[in-house]
């Protein structure tokens, strides 16, 4: 495979000097017409003092936990509109605290301004472009330990909406990505499929998925070793009866995790990463033949201060550009504790 560096347009979104701000992909990043771009993300208190501060699994004893949603009505050059969406959450050990369910209730899939937020167990809904948000409603556990949903769904020709998931092995790990559909505007939802069988030796979690002109769904897997934490890669499978079945289709990297794919307007199938090996930092490679094969890797950033970086949402802007969130350390910071203030940052490049 060969990799290339690639320009960009790198800018803070989201940064606080006493917070660890993260996980862009588990709570949702969304575009809509005029290039009004939605980003919501997991924040904390963090005064990067001990190494417990940073673990993911960290519980803040202010119980400062929350999701945050931010704008921008320009296509990201400038980002306002700053609100909790959500609190008492803990998107990276994904657990949640009691919350008070709402009753489900119908919303237009279809919608241009249609937004679905879901974070493990917990749905939210907009019409206005997450202006305003429904919820939390609660997504079913099927008889699992757990069900660790990320907003990441397509919308089918016939109006039913398939959401991507992750529910533990029969050994109770973590591991099973699965499909979970709604044919009645969110009223209910039900499994549709498991996109994978069970490995010995590594888990796959957080499918993204997209669907093609034809019908055709393409779904990339983050799949990690179990006995070497940062020994990430993405896989690629593909399903052609409307996600019912699932079928291999292609590795997309050596090393690269959470991905997520993107659509071209031209055809072609952009897929983001996190870059968790020295130098860390963010990649993505394209596929001209629709996941069947990635033949090159670019270097978006390679100046992150650890491996704690990455969980990137790209999407296209109206003049062709893409603007690619996640969240980033620098590596020249001046915390440096496992790597600098965690926060939320773009990239704008040209393919």
């Amino acid at each position: 495979m060969k990799v290339y560096k690639i320009k960009s347009e790198n800018f803070i979104v989201y940064r606080r000097e006493n917070e660890f701000s993260a996980w862009p992909r588990n709570c949702g990043v969304y575009k809509y017409k005029g290039d009004e771009i939605v980003v919501n993300f997991f924040t904390r208190t963090c005064n990067y003092q001990t190494k417990e501060e940073v673990a993911h699994g960290y519980k803040p004893p202010d119980n400062s936990s929350r999701i945050m949603q931010i704008r921008s009505k320009d296509g990201g050059k400038s980002w306002g509109n700053l609100k909790k969406i959500l609190s008492s959450i803990n998107v990276g050990s994904g657990e949640t605290e009691n919350l008070n369910y709402l009753p489900p209730k119908e919303f237009d899939f279809k919608s241009p301004d249609f937004m679905l937020v879901a974070i493990t167990i917990n749905l939210l809904f907009s019409e206005d472009r997450g202006e305003n948000l429904y919820g939390p409603c609660r997504l079913p556990n099927f008889g699992y330990d757990f069900n660790w949903a990320r907003p990441d769904y397509i919308i089918r020709e016939d109006g039913s909406l398939i959401l991507f998931s992750t529910v533990n092995r029969t050994d109770r790990k973590e591991g099973k990505p699965i499909t979970i559909i709604s044919k009645n505007k969110g009223i209910s939802w039900e499994i549709l499929s498991y996109i994978t069988n069970e490995k010995n030796d590594y888990m796959q979690i957080m499918p993204s998925g997209i669907i093609l002109p034809d019908g055709t769904i393409l779904c990339a897997i983050r799949c990690q070793r179990y006995r070497h934490g940062y020994s990430f890669w993405s896989e690629c499978y593909i399903s052609e009866d409307y996600g019912r079945t699932w079928q291999f289709l292609s590795r997309i990297n050596d090393i690269g995790s959470p991905c997520h794919l993107l659509l071209l307007k031209d055809g072609r199938i952009l897929a983001t990463y996190g870059y968790r090996s020295y130098p860390f930092g963010i990649r993505f490679s394209i596929s001209e033949d629709k996941g069947k094969s990635w033949k090159e890797e670019f270097i978006l950033r390679d100046d992150g201060g650890s491996w704690d970086l990455g969980y990137p949402v790209s999407v296209q802007l109206d003049n062709g550009e893409i603007l690619t969130v996640y969240y980033f350390n620098d590596r020249k910071d001046k915390v440096n504790l496992d790597g600098g203030v965690r926060y939320i940052a773009g990239s704008i490049f040209k393919i």
